[in-house]
Formats: C-alpha cells, structure tokens, sequence
C-alpha cells in the first residue's frame, strides 16, 4: 500500500481492490496477504466479495466542453425537452472524443442539469444512478427469504 488510506472503511476496500488485482495477476494467498500484511484468512475474506469499483474521478464541465462535438452543431438544442431534439443530439454525442468525460461529469455534478450530457438524458441519467446505488448497496432479504430460513427450508 502506497497510498494513505483515510478510514477503516477506505482500507477495506483498498484490500480487497489490491487482492482482486493480486489474484487476477496470478499470484497467490501467501504472496497476498505478505503484500497487504494481513492474514491469508483475511485475504480469503477480500476475494469471497466481488471486487470494488473505483470511484469515477469528478470532471469539471469547463475541463473538456470544449472539445466536444456538440461545439461544432450550434443548431442543435442540447437543452431541449423534446424527444426528436434529444434523440439528435445523442447521436452527435455517441462519436465524441470526450464522451466518457461528459457522462461522467452527467452522472456526478450535472445529474439535475436537464437536457443531454454524455449522451443521456435528464431521466436516463438518474436510472443509471439508482441503479448504479441498489447495485452497490447489500441486498435486503425479501420476507420469503426470512421466513425460510427460519423455517430452516433454505
């Protein structure tokens, strides 16, 4: 580790992030858990759950808007709330060179800004959140699940 790590919860996923690398480089439980100074137990830990993912690095909206094909289509309204328009101006998105920067930006600062950013739309780009939430967030068992458990059926 070469990096300070802020809080418990950070170097625990700093772990398991290395261990995923580790693992997937080929190296093995010893070599691991020497690398992280922890246990092999603890290693297993890490690479029972599924790798981290890395948080996306914040974009400012002035960093690359400039480049952007939209610059060269001052006709469309990226703005607009209408379908069609909307539907055009991804199209022009999908062949940016800075596509990934504006849809992180979209997904990060501009979730509320309406229009077209990184070829999403306002509503798309909050489905992409949400879901992008439950699929980090543990999973709640449903009533059947407890009741089954309880049960000892499951």
């Amino acid at each position: 580790m070469t990096q300070m790590v802020k809080s418990p919860n950070m170097r625990w996923i700093s772990h398991r992030l290395t261990a995923h690398r580790m693992r997937d480089g080929g190296q093995s439980l010893d070599a691991i858990a020497d690398h992280l100074r922890v246990s092999k137990r603890s290693v297993h830990r890490y690479l029972t759950l599924p790798c981290p993912e890395l948080p996306e690095p914040e974009v400012e909206l002035s960093e690359f808007v400039l480049e952007g094909a939209c610059g060269a289509f001052p006709e469309v309204d990226f703005l607009s709330r209408s379908s069609l328009v909307q539907t055009e101006a991804k199209a022009i998105c999908e062949y940016c060179p800075v596509l990934a920067k504006c849809r992180s930006y979209g997904l990060n600062k501009g979730r509320d800004d309406r229009g077209v950013l990184g070829a999403m739309t306002k509503a798309e780009r909050q489905r992409e959140i949400t879901r992008r939430q439950r699929r980090t967030s543990p999973r709640q068992p449903r009533r059947g699940d407890v009741v089954a458990q309880q049960q000892g059926v499951a």
